[in-house]
């Protein structure tokens, strides 16, 4: 019930500081851009465009999400309730994995219809957003301005970003295959294509390893804040 409570309270935040009405706008700008792109391109720039969704969603949202709790003393009054860190974490990636799966299909749909195996591509979106969103809470609680926090993520995104080279066949590299964001492109791919059993299993194998360790990092980072804030030992 805990967490049932902090998911809505994350809703309620993000729907009352208008994170849906500028995503919504986004999704029209998405519209926009798909308009002018020829139609032989059309698949691939939709697969782009969701593979950058939920990264810049989750990464962007989250940190803003949390620079704003912070400011308004949200976060400190929070964890003066039996709340544990896990619970807010998991509550964040939760909220803004569902946003995510509802922007990418609203994008999706009316392009390029219903996708070929839905199941993959949702799990892509939703895994990919929550990934992206603990790279956004770690890095937004060692920053104190948006500035810095943009700088930030710029830094530890950009790797990630690479294997985006391999799916445009700019270039490739085994390494890649280790980053998660390779994972992502293949569950995309779910979009237009039957994915075979083992990359599948690779695919979200990759993603979710990936999000135990960043899961980990986030929370050590967030309870080193609540612990300035008020000791935070009973919350980790």
């Amino acid at each position: 019930m805990r967490m049932w409570r902090m998911f809505l309270f994350d809703i309620r935040f993000q729907w009352k500081h208008g994170f849906y009405l500028i995503y919504s706008l986004i999704c029209i700008v998405y519209f926009g851009i798909l308009y002018f792109v020829h139609e032989d391109y059309v698949e691939k720039s939709l697969i782009l465009l969701t593979f950058s969704d939920p990264s810049a969603l989750g990464l962007l949202f989250a940190g803003g999400i949390i620079l704003l709790e912070r400011g308004q003393g949200v976060m400190g009054s929070l964890f003066a309730t039996p709340v544990r860190i896990r619970e807010y974490v998991l509550a964040k990636c939760l909220s803004l994995s569902c946003l995510s799966v509802l922007a990418a299909y609203a994008i999706h749909l009316p392009i390029g219809g219903w996708p070929v195996s839905p199941v993959h591509f949702t799990i892509g979106v939703a895994l990919t957003s929550s990934f992206f969103t603990l790279i956004g809470i770690w890095t937004a609680v060692q920053c104190r301005s948006i500035n810095s926090f943009i700088l930030l993520t710029q830094l530890y995104v950009l790797p990630f970003v690479l294997p985006l080279a391999g799916y445009l066949d700019w270039m490739h590299s085994p390494f890649m295959a280790l980053l998660p964001t390779h994972g992502t492109l293949i569950l995309l791919d779910g979009a237009i294509r039957v994915v075979g059993w083992q990359e599948t299993i690779y695919a979200i194998l990759s993603l979710v390893l990936w999000i135990g360790g960043f899961g980990w990092l986030t929370n050590r980072a967030v309870l080193g804040t609540v612990r300035k804030l008020d000791g935070g030992k009973s919350h980790e």
